[in-house]
């Protein structure tokens, strides 16, 4: 009788093979759905980012005019200040804070000598070039306080328990700045 030796009583898969490639084909599984989960959580956090920055661009640019105006008129110390609001529908899960405080801008004699050693100026030399100009600094100090405003809006928004910030700076001074020379120099 004729018999074929791929078909005999120890072909096929045992038991353990086909566990084995269960689990492989299980952790395969896996690993594809947590994959898509993982990509569909970014593109949900996208999306909101993506949100929190046209409605970021959306309040600066408003914010901005407001402000603005009311520099010109009552100067920059004035118009210090924070505010916070929260969007119309459907952006109710965003809200908004601004902040309008002096601009940072150190002019001050130490953070000019480590500007200009940086630059590759011999310390002393830095110093003294400081000193010589020191009423002039005096000047550029109490104009920029007078006159430099920083606006810092953030969009805040809470997503599965953990809350999130989007912030946007700008910089403003008014149309017609407030120049008063001073002849005493401030340490």
């Amino acid at each position: 009788m004729f018999r074929n030796k791929r078909f005999n009583r120890k072909s096929g898969f045992t038991i353990l093979e086909v566990l084995a490639a269960t689990v492989i084909f299980g952790v395969a599984v896996y690993a594809i759905v947590d994959s898509q989960r993982g990509s569909m959580r970014n593109m949900v956090q996208s999306e909101r980012y993506f949100m929190a920055t046209n409605l970021a661009r959306l309040k600066m640019s408003e914010l901005e005019i407001k402000y603005q105006r009311d520099l010109n008129v009552n100067g920059a110390t004035a118009s210090l200040g924070e505010d916070s609001g929260t969007f119309d529908k459907p952006y109710e899960e965003y809200s908004w804070k601004a902040v309008r405080k002096e601009g940072e801008v150190d002019l001050s004699p130490d953070a000019l000598v480590k500007f200009m050693t940086s630059l590759g100026l011999a310390k002393e030399e830095a110093i003294a070039q400081i000193e010589q100009q020191k009423l002039v600094l005096t000047n550029m100090n109490k104009m920029i306080k007078e006159n430099f405003l920083e606006l810092r809006v953030e969009i805040l928004w809470d997503h599965l328990g953990r809350k999130y910030t989007l912030p946007l700076v700008t910089h403003l001074i008014p149309q017609l700045p407030k120049i008063q020379l001073t002849t005493t120099i401030e340490n």
